[in-house]
């Protein structure tokens, strides 16, 4: 089995479990269970926020290099079945990441290499142990990110950092990526999965259509104009106000002010 889940109290938590490979992604049986449990996620009603960890001493290794070697799954094949190949598949991880009303949180405890760093960079927060280190080392195969991640990585380094990254293919540490904004934290190994825990805890605590609404608010304010984004804002806000959450939220914190006098 290669991946794991487990869902409480609003989190589902996904667990890449393919040491062996120190949890390439691009294998079929991999991409294949993890998209599943992602959209098991996000049809769930109950689940706001899904977390994404690893077991083993790596995040993920990204592509699986014996398989590019080979020329086997999703290298396999003329040019033409490769390129429909990756749009079936890693791009679709991509492009879940990119558009779920999920709060995706990465809980990186080690490398995070190519398509394994483009994971952790389509997540909405991550936060990392000491041990975590990145890279984009697409170009040291003799290829480039064909799962998107050079759309994901100057979105959140910057253009020109990005640029430094991708064509050096250099690893940098979790304090560099701190720096960088590619994790929010670095924590000691030990405390990862309560900080992690405590964080997802926190998002799922929050009335669940306020921060489907939020994370919409986000996602569009990378690409909309301000008019436009003023009109979706106005539009979302007057459904908010309309749900039984909302309701409730108002009517306890009347109750506690209540209380006081």
């Amino acid at each position: 089995m290669t991946i794991r889940t487990k869902t409480d109290n609003g989190v589902a938590t996904i667990t890449l479990a393919d040491p062996e490979t120190r949890n390439a992604i691009t294998g079929e049986e991999m991409l294949e269970t993890l998209l599943d449990a992602l959209d098991d996620a996000e049809t769930d009603p109950d689940v706001v926020v899904t977390v994404i960890e690893a077991v083993g001493p790596a995040f993920s290794s990204g592509g699986n290099v014996k398989d590019m070697a080979a020329r086997e799954g999703l290298f396999a094949g003329a040019p033409a079945e490769m390129t429909e190949r990756y749009r079936g598949t890693i791009q679709q991880l991509t492009r879940f990441l990119a558009t779920t009303d999920l709060v995706t949180i990465a809980s990186v405890n080690g490398p995070a290499v190519g398509a394994g760093f483009d994971l952790v960079l389509g997540c909405d927060l991550r936060i990392g142990s000491r041990n975590a280190r990145f890279a984009h080392t697409f170009i040291e195969m003799g290829i480039i990110p064909g799962d998107g991640g050079a759309w994901l990585l100057p979105r959140v380094v910057g253009w020109q950092r990005a640029t430094e990254l991708a064509l050096t293919a250099r690893f940098i540490s979790a304090a560099e990526a701190e720096s960088y904004g590619v994790l929010l934290e670095v924590v000691p190994e030990d405390k990862l999965e309560a900080r992690v825990g405590e964080l997802a805890t926190s998002i799922a605590s929050k009335p669940r259509p306020a921060v489907v609404m939020a994370k919409r608010l986000l996602r569009q304010a990378k690409t909309m104009d301000l008019d436009g984004f003023l009109e979706f804002s106005a539009a979302l806000q007057a459904i908010a106000h309309t749900t039984p959450e909302h309701e409730t939220a108002v009517a306890d914190y009347v109750g506690r002010l209540n209380s006081r006098d």
